[in-house]
């Protein structure tokens, strides 16, 4: 069994960036990547704003024929995992590939995909649908397309979380290299499903932010005015490695995993339980899998949606988790930048956790002007913060229940 396992690359598609270093500088820098939503004419719904990847052009990535045949959820993750294995500096060949392995789910998959082919064929029943239009939308695919695209033949798998299945991909990918499957595995998420019945589906449900006058200020996890979350796209793709292979070839580790953990609330499908029992005890657990204290630990890169329940959640699983420690600790929301990446979100925090170890920083919760009472911890307000970072943990919850934890520590 083998029990250390390293970050040694990163790659990121992000309303802030296309890239790791302009996602992170962004982050740092409390920039919004909220705008009025420019991919459909959203002025008949109520909700007209979104975290839209920006400027991203696949034809540079891909060409004609990949093109045709990938969504553009899949087309996100090749430019994540590219840039991760670039910055892992791993060259794979025949010989290793077979111990090298992919994880790399999403939430929504290929809605968009479904969505337009559904209109397509109400406007015209008799209309021809791509050969690919089926298999580019499963879920596999993003996972699928990354191994080809590398030419990576190990374990590649792909999973539906919901909200927390970036997270749960970097869990799995641990689980495969401590169990001897794989040296190393590209894990994370992607989604791109900014559509018309995506918006009018959420809007329905009241989960999403309505400050349609004022995009940059709608994302508010943990202020009392908060209204909902804001939809975004993208991908965030990790590298992780044993670290007796990193050794082996000299790699420069960002972070190592620690350990992470699952629950469940089975509660409802889309509340969080209001006890928050069960995110207390993946918390709880995750730290118990790491060898870590609560009190060890320095910085918590929160899943801070913005909706009413989910922030009073985690702020209730924390203290009930952290106990007296969890003033101490310091709290933050990517998503008052870059909104809800669905199925990207909980690697965003992964990595936003590795990079805060990296650095010795971590990014603010932007527009957090009002404190809500019920969220009274340490979210690191407006402005990034300079301190020490050796122990980080993420945390990622999602419909149905799902909760998902990571703890990384500086590499030994």
């Amino acid at each position: 069994m083998i029990d250390d396992v390293v970050v040694t690359g990163i790659g990121a598609i992000t309303p802030v960036g296309l890239s790791r270093e302009a996602t992170w500088e962004a982050l740092c820098a409390g920039r919004s990547g909220v705008g009025l939503i420019s991919s459909f004419d959203a002025t008949s719904l109520p909700v007209r704003i979104a975290a839209e990847v920006r400027d991203f052009d696949p034809a540079a990535l891909l060409d004609a024929k990949r093109l045709r045949r990938t969504a553009r959820f899949s087309q996100f993750a090749i430019a994540a995992a590219r840039e991760a294995i670039q910055d892992a500096d791993i060259t794979i060949t025949t010989r290793n590939s077979e111990r090298i392995g992919v994880v790399i789910n999403a939430a929504v998959a290929g809605f968009d995909t479904v969505e337009q082919a559904t209109r397509r064929l109400a406007a015209n029943a008799s209309a021809r649908l791509s050969p690919y239009f089926v298999a580019s939308s499963l879920t596999n695919m993003p996972a699928c397309e990354v191994a080809m695209d590398l030419g990576i033949h190990g374990p590649v798998t792909a999973s539906a979380l919901a909200c927390a299945s970036g997270l749960y991909a970097v869990v799995e990918g641990a689980r495969l290299i401590r169990s001897g499957e794989a040296d190393v595995v590209l894990c994370g998420g992607t989604d791109a499903a900014i559509t018309p019945v995506m918006f009018a589906g959420l809007a329905a449900t009241g989960a999403l932010s309505r400050r349609n006058d004022d995009p940059a200020a709608a994302s508010r996890p943990f202020d009392a005015d908060r209204d909902g979350f804001v939809f975004g796209e993208g991908a965030v793709v990790l590298v992780l490695e044993s670290a007796e292979h990193a050794r082996s070839r000299g790699a420069r580790c960002y972070a190592a995993y620690a350990g992470g953990s699952l629950t469940c609330d089975a509660f409802h499908v889309t509340a969080p339980d209001p006890s928050a029992e069960h995110a207390t005890a993946a918390i709880n657990q995750a730290l118990k899998s790491a060898g870590v204290a609560p009190a060890d630990v320095d910085y918590i890169c929160a899943h801070g949606t913005g909706t009413k329940a989910n922030d009073r959640q985690e702020t209730r699983a924390i203290r009930q988790a952290f106990g007296a420690t969890a003033d101490e600790v310091a709290i933050s929301s990517p998503k008052s930048m870059v909104g809800h990446l669905i199925g990207a979100a909980g690697a965003l925090g992964a990595m936003v956790a590795v990079l805060a170890i990296r650095d010795q920083r971590v990014p603010p919760t932007i527009n957090l002007d009002t404190p809500d009472p019920e969220c009274d911890l340490d979210y690191v307000p407006k402005v990034a913060r300079t301190m020490l970072v050796h122990t980080a943990m993420t945390q990622a919850f999602g419909f149905g229940g799902q909760n998902c934890v990571a703890v990384f520590t500086q590499p030994r």
